[in-house]
């Protein structure tokens, strides 16, 4: 869905209207102290005239966590407790019903995920922590499926430590150091006193404490004093030159270490001073504007503020008394409609939002870190003392990040679209086939909760469907039968969607240094997981094969667009004809090296003797999952091997590639891992599929199939 454009006036006239439709009153307040500060500053205000802001309003959500304790041990409960919230106003959503929450590692691995249910904005959950979990630190996250249209860097991260924590030790001699660069704005201009954050670590990404100065190319000092904080965070205020080349020279206990400083850059830059009340912004540039740029105000993600810098009209100041605690973000866009600078700031001195959070700091630290690029290092330790150490602490952190939750380049150019709707209703989909494979156009699906024998129907659009059904919880299953438009059911085939979970993102990122062409870059270790979630399936003890697929979850209201999956690179397919016209009469090898993305290896036994067996290897990239279990060398899949079917059973490659005669086989084609569901599951690298001469593939019957969706966890009272 394109999200329309809106007219800054229109908005403000729109949201004094909703005051008087039925808001609670503490929400009505607000609203109205937003109202007056936006007309407010609409006239001209201390040299800040506000123009149109024609931008999309970019609807959102935020999930707040608090945990009842962040130290526990294997075997123990973890109580969580939260609230969901519009993101703006931050009153109870109006948008989503339903939150996830997942217990994850410190890079990337989901150990639980569960489901819950909120209440007026208000949610709680029991999760239980495996007694065998390695101990460690571990991250608590929660979502919602509409903030999976945004960032995951906008979910919100709560550490848990599991046991004894992992400390690191200093045993390695480590190699240099790394140290990247973060003026204020984005660049360095010539000729104006600039505060530029610095932040050192070793390689493996553990901060530094080192003393510094900073030098010129010939070596003269031009400050001194120079220092990291325990986070590796430090900061340089200087007057740099355009041409000349600047060194920061980093002392640790046996030797020096020199990097460069980024050159000064031409396009004009951002600085932004926040004086209690009083938001001071000024652009700096190394000469006098010739041309005009525009100054974009956004406060938790809703552009409030927009005006025309040109000329001398290069600072002024914005009264924010009336705003509560939350993120302020600043971008100067050029007429092109490109960011040349942009910069972040907390406002600690507006009035702590009322939050359903049962800590008002981790209320606080929740409101900056959901809306940054990177995750904060430390974030809690600015919030539980207000002094200015750590106002300070958190400023240097905000310079060396940017607004998070959306890219500037979407909003500008007015191309958001949400992906994924509020989720209001539990629903699953999927797609209908008849015995040829093509689609079943139009139909019905009757969905059969076996629990509690309700019974749910949709229509079948187009060869797809989704069926809006009541809550239920974990281990409940649906049987699913599928009916042509005459209402019979003739050898018709249900397949369950597959489902994207949003990445998890690496709440501990590492910064890489700077390169001696006075490029700054850093390096996120941002690794995926999960990013296609397979269904996987069971016999029941009547032999029916049940799919246990994740949540497929979209609001009723949504007008769902179905797209064709893509072909796993290619599907590739050997026929009989191929067979017989190519005369493949030696062994099965000469027919499998004729097809790609995959290669026949020998497999050996990892006891030490010369034992082997055949295996097919994928050469398109490889799973890192491997499944083990009590099966013997000859079935036991190693990372990135290719099942392989005859006749639809899984077979042991080694046994086909040894035995099997071409002059038997109908037809070979590989199969994606989505494609053998139908067959097996856990084959996350594809399959071969051999069908012989004499295989007639089974007419489908009409009972259907049997789905088993991942339901809402038990949570707990309110």
């Amino acid at each position: 869905m394109k999200i329309p454009a809106y007219n800054l006036q229109r908005v403000l006239l729109l949201s004094f209207m909703s005051v008087f439709s039925g808001w609670r009153h503490a929400t009505l307040i607000r609203m109205k102290k937003y109202y007056c500060l936006c007309i407010a500053l609409l006239a001209p205000l201390m040299g800040f005239a506000v123009v149109n802001a024609d931008y999309p309003e970019l609807q959102a959500e935020k999930v707040f966590l608090n945990v009842e304790h962040s130290k526990l041990w294997p075997g123990d409960t973890l109580a969580v407790s939260g609230g969901l919230t519009d993101a703006f106003l931050l009153d109870s959503t109006h948008y989503s019903r339903y939150v996830y929450l997942e217990l994850v590692g410190a890079n990337d691995s989901v150990f639980v995920r569960h489901k819950i249910r909120a209440e007026n904005g208000l949610f709680c959950d029991r999760i239980p922590i495996d007694k065998f979990i390695v101990s460690g630190d571990y991250y608590l996250r929660g979502y919602t499926r509409f903030m999976a249209n945004y960032k995951v860097t906008s979910f919100p991260m709560v550490p848990v430590v599991v046991g004894n924590a992992q400390t690191r030790t200093d045993s390695l001699t480590l190699a240099d150091s790394r140290l990247s660069f973060y003026p204020e704005g984005g660049h360095l201009v010539s000729g104006k006193l600039q505060n530029m954050v610095f932040r050192i670590t070793d390689p493996k990404g553990a901060p530094l404490e080192k003393k510094g100065i900073l030098v010129s190319a010939s070596g003269d000092t031009i400050l001194s004093g120079i220092s990291s904080d325990r986070n590796g965070y430090g900061c340089i205020s200087f007057v740099p030159s355009e041409g000349k080349e600047y060194l920061l020279s980093m002392k640790g206990e046996d030797k020096e270490e020199l990097f460069k400083v980024p050159l000064c850059n031409s396009n004009p830059v951002l600085q932004v001073n926040l004086n209690r009340h009083q938001l001071r912004y000024m652009v700096q540039a190394p000469a006098k504007l010739t041309e005009s740029y525009q100054l974009v105000l956004m406060f938790r993600g809703q552009v409030c503020l927009q005006k025309k810098i040109s000329g001398d009209a290069l600072s002024g100041i914005i009264d924010v008394s009336e705003y509560e605690q939350g993120l302020f973000a600043f971008a100067l866009i050029d007429d092109a409609g490109k960011v040349v600078s942009e910069r972040v700031i907390f406002n600690h001195a507006g009035a702590r939002p009322a939050l359903p959070d049962h800590s008002p700091l981790a209320a606080a630290q929740l409101l900056v870190t959901t809306d940054l690029n990177y995750p904060l290092i430390d974030a809690a330790s600015c919030f539980e003392n207000l002094d200015t150490e750590a106002v300070s602490q958190l400023d240097r952190m905000l310079i060396a990040n940017t607004w998070g939750r959306f890219d500037w380049a979407d909003l500008l150019q007015q191309r958001f679209d949400y992906r994924y709707m509020p989720e209001q209703l539990l629903t699953f989909q999927g797609k209908v086939f008849t015995e040829l494979n093509n689609k079943q156009k139009e139909g019905s699906v009757i969905a059969f909760n076996q629990l509690n024998g309700f019974t749910y129907d949709a229509e079948i659009k187009d060869g797809a469907f989704e069926v809006a059904v009541d809550d239920y919880g974990v281990g409940t299953t649906f049987f699913i039968q599928a009916y042509n438009a005459k209402g019979k059911s003739p050898a018709l085939k249900v397949e369950a969607d597959e489902f994207e979970f949003p990445t998890v993102y690496p709440h501990v990122f590492v910064f890489a240094g700077t390169d001696f062409t006075g490029t700054s870059y850093a390096v996120e270790s941002a690794a995926t997981y999960n990013k296609k979630q397979r269904i996987e399936s069971r016999y029941d003890e009547d032999q029916n094969k049940v799919y246990q697929i994740p949540e497929i979850t979209l609001s009723a209201r949504k007008k769902i667009k179905h797209v064709e999956s893509k072909p796993f690179y290619g599907v590739n397919v050997i026929t009989r004809e191929i067979i017989d016209t190519q005369n493949y009469t030696s062994d099965i090898i000469s027919l499998l090296d004729r097809m790609i993305g995959f290669k026949v290896s020998k497999i050996y036994k990892e006891d030490g003797t010369d034992t082997w067996r055949y295996g097919l290897i994928s050469t398109r990239g490889k799973s890192t999952f491997e499944v083990k279990s009590d099966a013997d060398f000859y079935d036991n899949l190693k990372p990135g091997e290719l099942v392989v079917l005859v006749d639809g059973v899984r077979t042991s490659a080694d046994y086909v590639i040894r035995t099997m005669d071409p002059k038997q086989v109908e037809s070979i084609e590989r199969l994606t891992p989505g494609q053998t569901l139908k067959y097996v599951a856990n084959a996350l690298d594809g399959a071969l599929l051999i069908k012989t001469r004499v295989y007639q593939e089974a007419e489908f019957k009409t009972k259907g199939v049997k789905l088993e969706p991942l339901g809402l966890s038990r949570g707990c009272s309110l």
